[in-house]
């Protein structure tokens, strides 16, 4: 998987790689991913003071379209976390030509202050529409978190994958990220190489914004 397993990150391919999945017996798939980035941004926001991060995740899936899953991933708080882990698990299934993905991820602060820790339950709903891959994804926070919406459009252009998405996350702000992949792939391992720019544009009119184009190299094993 990537770092979460909702519809409409699987357009948005940026810091993730596509895993090769291994069965494992009774209908479950085994796999995995790792990542190096320049920079790590979530939602348009800065995770790890500018620096570069080595990131990783295994996912196990059912073939009824159950998963749950685990990625990790250096950060620098200034409340004292220096890692981010991220638990996840939900149920992935088509109806009527529409992907539809409802699950539930933890994110979990090692080392922070009490409460830094959150939860967001998600739905995620996708397909085609004109040529292009679409989708939409809502999320709703845990008491220490806030929701989210976010619209997602991709395709392939030659041998290149293309994809945009926006998101509005509450009362914090708007956040876009574009995103130009190409993937290598090879018999053992499929790699891909990414390029990112993505900005936050803050509702509070006295903080600063934030942007990054991040390059990354991803491996799915």
């Amino acid at each position: 998987m990537k770092k979460y397993a909702v519809t409409t990150a699987t357009l948005l391919t940026a810091l993730t790689g596509s895993a090769m999945a291994a069965d494992i017996g009774q209908g479950f798939d085994l796999s995995g991913n790792a990542t190096i980035t320049s920079e790590y941004f979530w939602r348009g926001m800065d995770q790890n003071s500018n620096a570069a991060a080595f990131q990783g995740g295994l996912d196990l899936a059912h073939e009824s379209g159950a998963y749950i899953g685990i990625w990790s991933s250096p950060v620098n708080f200034s409340d004292g976390a220096s890692s981010e882990v991220d638990y996840y698990g939900g149920f992935a299934f088509e109806l009527n030509s529409i992907g539809i993905d409802v699950g539930m991820i933890s994110y979990q602060y090692p080392g922070s202050i009490p409460n830094s820790s959150f939860e967001e339950a998600y739905l995620g709903l996708s397909g085609a529409m004109a040529g292009l891959d679409v989708g939409v994804t809502l999320y709703e926070g845990s008491s220490t978190a806030e929701s989210a919406t976010e619209f997602s459009v991709g395709t392939a252009v030659g041998d290149f994958g293309v994809s945009y998405t926006y998101g509005d996350y509450d009362n914090t702000g708007t956040y876009m990220a574009a995103v130009i992949s190409k993937e290598f792939l090879s018999e053992s391992f499929p790699i891909e190489m990414a390029l990112m720019y993505t900005e936050m544009d803050f509702d509070d009119a006295t903080a600063d914004n934030e942007d990054g184009l991040i390059l990354s190299a991803s491996m799915g094993f």
